[in-house]
């Protein structure tokens, strides 16, 4: 039975309707269904919201006509088998499109601070500045302008949070509290780009960072050409579907490449990370099949900083809540992600990760004890700071793990 999106005559009535000529889309930018839930958050938009049904796009909602119910309409035709549907903005609306994303974000972050005194407000602030850049990956296509986007946003984060001791934590905790704020591209990039910094200090340069901050922001652009009603389907994939998802690593290779052929600021090892960051340390992964380390076999191992990148991506996609699966705690993420470590991921990596988040973990707990025996609002930049618990908790705790630190290869 066929699933094509029918237009209703009374939608054509409602609609203004352009036909799709080979340049008509060349005035509109595609929009990632991800954080879409934030228009359910404001009660006025000043741009419309287009559909694009095959060889038709509708103005699905003008700004007058903002109501849950279309949105509603407009998040299930995006969802369905073979539809063909696609949400779009016109391009001169984009960054009104993206004020209202910001303006929602910067609401949420502070009411998450209000529900949890002791997350780390400049890690959610710099979330949200992620946020803003991956948002124009993923459904936006890769540019220049957004390329220059991305980079500013990864050296933002980096000269801002490289030595955050509370980050982790932050960014663990932050879904539970409120499941629609999470982002997991930019939280792939910050758990990347802190776990690096954590586990290899100075050994890890400025410059290098901001490489893995982007790759993490890049590392699923392909998903721009994978179906939303596979992205988002709640039951388990066909292998005919799986081969689909699969093919998001080579779509962002392909598209990063020509991005960079074009001039775009992003270095060709985003690209590498791209179309690596599912392979698997004993070789288990796709498309390849790689394995081991790319320090020791440059033709048939795995860069660094996709082995980085694999082990953010698994976390944080299991911390996220989605239609097929529950959010899940930190700690039971962990649990899950430890065992399926010997096979998919690198012990000099992975075993750091789990120390460093465990101790983040603990000490935003024990400040959380703390705010309740105070019954009062705890300072982070002040008195026993997470910075400093932790730093406690290192020392009494060095004793029982030593933490081994593979040198970086290029």
């Amino acid at each position: 039975m066929s699933r094509k999106f029918i237009i209703k005559e009374s939608t054509r009535n409602r609609c203004k309707i352009i036909k799709i000529e080979q340049s008509t889309l060349s005035a509109y930018r595609p929009i990632s269904l991800e954080l879409f839930a934030y228009l359910w958050e404001v009660k006025t938009i000043d741009f419309s919201i287009f559909l694009r049904v095959e060889s038709e796009l509708l103005e699905y909602i003008k700004p007058s006509e903002l109501s849950i119910e279309l949105l509603q309409h407009v998040w299930l035709a995006s969802l369905k088998d073979d539809a063909g549907v696609d949400v779009y903005v016109a391009r001169k609306d984009f960054p009104r499109f993206e004020h209202t994303l910001d303006y929602v974000r910067k609401k949420k972050i502070n009411s998450l601070v209000e529900k949890e005194p002791s997350l780390d407000r400049k890690t959610l602030e710099i979330f949200s500045d992620m946020s803003a850049a991956s948002q124009m990956v993923l459904r936006g296509g890769i540019d220049k302008q957004v390329a220059e986007r991305v980079k500013a946003a990864a050296c933002f984060m980096v000269q801002n949070l490289m030595d955050s001791d509370s980050a982790m934590a932050t960014l663990s905790r932050m879904i539970s509290i409120d499941p629609t704020l999470y982002d997991h591209s930019a939280s792939v990039a910050m758990f990347s780009t802190v776990m690096a910094r954590r586990q290899y200090g100075d050994k890890f340069p400025i410059r290098d960072a901001e490489i893995l901050a982007q790759s993490g922001l890049y590392h699923d652009a392909g998903k721009s050409c994978v179906p939303n009603a596979i992205l988002n389907k709640p039951g388990a994939f066909t292998p005919e579907e799986f081969d689909v998802m699969k093919s998001h690593v080579h779509h962002g290779f392909r598209e990063l490449s020509t991005a960079i052929h074009a001039g775009a600021p992003i270095d060709p090892l985003v690209a590498q990370v791209a179309i690596e960051h599912h392979e698997r340390f004993t070789g288990k992964g796709y498309p390849y099949g790689k394995r081991g380390r790319f320090e020791d076999d440059q033709e048939n191992g795995i860069h660094p900083y996709s082995r980085i990148v694999s082990i953010a991506d698994a976390y944080s996609a299991l911390l996220m809540k989605r239609v097929y699966k529950p959010a899940l705690p930190a700690e039971m993420a962990l649990e899950l992600l430890s065992k399926s470590a010997p096979d998919d991921f690198d012990p000099l990596i992975f075993e750091p990760f789990v120390h460093n988040v465990k101790l983040s973990l603990n000490a935003l707990r024990d400040a959380r004890e703390k705010e309740k025996s105070r019954g009062n609002i705890y300072m982070v930049d002040k008195g026993d700071s997470i910075a400093q618990k932790i730093a406690e908790t290192r020392k009494a705790d060095s004793a029982k793990a030593q933490v081994t630190k593979p040198k970086m290869g290029a």
